[in-house]
């Protein structure tokens, strides 16, 4: 829960990451930090399983870790997850 409790002080506005919820949970007798907390009570948008090493790469290479995030869902009613292409704009 620390995790989430550091993205919301700092604002984070969406999850993309290679890693979620731990396996076994760390505490099964409450919610999952990712799926129960950030996304269910704070309803932050989460990209599980992104491929992360060639965003690392390129950002190493320019030296800037600074960049915008583009998600483009498609729109369907009740949708509740679905690949999605994110794109990163230097």
């Amino acid at each position: 829960m620390d995790a989430v409790r550091w993205m919301h002080r700092r604002g984070v506005a969406v999850y993309a990451g290679d890693r979620g919820d731990a396996h076994p949970a760390l505490d099964p007798d409450g919610p999952s930090p990712l799926h129960g907390v950030a996304l269910g009570r704070m309803a932050m948008p989460l990209i599980n399983a992104a491929e992360l090493h060639g965003l690392a790469a390129l950002c190493a290479e320019l030296q800037r870790y600074s960049f915008l995030l583009t998600v483009a869902p498609p729109r369907i009613h009740g949708l509740t997850g679905v690949p999605v292409n994110p794109i990163a704009v230097f």
